[in-house]
């Protein structure tokens, strides 16, 4: 049985990673964005628009409780680290937390031309202050650490899975 929970900043293949993983080693995945969604009924954007972050991030912490009660990887959210409650959470969880690292340098890279994601509008500067400021939070609740800026997603599934096993 393998479970965890990938965190780290947008672009780092927590979701990729996620999915391949549990295709890997039939486990279900759940995507914390997609929880978010179910509960609150509407899409990530249009809570952003309509409520506001904090109100997203009140979701947010809702979901990660019903998921961390739930068998399988877990793909947080980059931001899932800016609440004390969810840091919490995932400090107190049995469940491995590995931070996925990447450079914004490769978040910038890897993410050109998206235009889902609000804060890449904000420019380079942004993205880099973003990431500076969550460092520290991710590396509060991880268990283990993974540097993913050169590698697969196959391979950082087996990095992951060499140190759960």
């Amino acid at each position: 049985m393998l479970d965890a929970i990938l965190v780290g900043f947008m672009g780092a293949g927590k979701t990729t990673v996620g999915q391949v993983l549990a295709t890997n080693y039939q486990r279900p995945h759940i995507d914390l964005d997609d929880e978010i969604i179910a509960l609150a009924g509407r899409s990530i954007p249009q809570i952003f628009a309509q409520a506001g972050e904090t109100i997203f991030r009140q979701w947010e912490t809702q979901a990660l409780q019903q998921a961390l009660a739930k068998k399988g990887v877990l793909s947080a959210g980059g931001g899932v680290v800016e609440t004390a409650a969810n840091r919490a959470m995932l400090k107190q969880t049995h469940i491995p937390v590995i931070y996925l690292k990447v450079l914004p340098e490769t978040v910038l890279s890897r993410l050109k031309g998206d235009t889902t994601r609000p804060l890449l509008q904000q420019g380079p500067a942004a993205v880099r202050a973003l990431w500076q400021r969550r460092l520290a939070l991710y590396e509060q609740v991880a268990t283990h650490a993974i540097v993913t800026d050169t590698l697969t997603p196959e391979a950082i599934s087996q990095q992951i899975y060499q140190l759960l096993a």
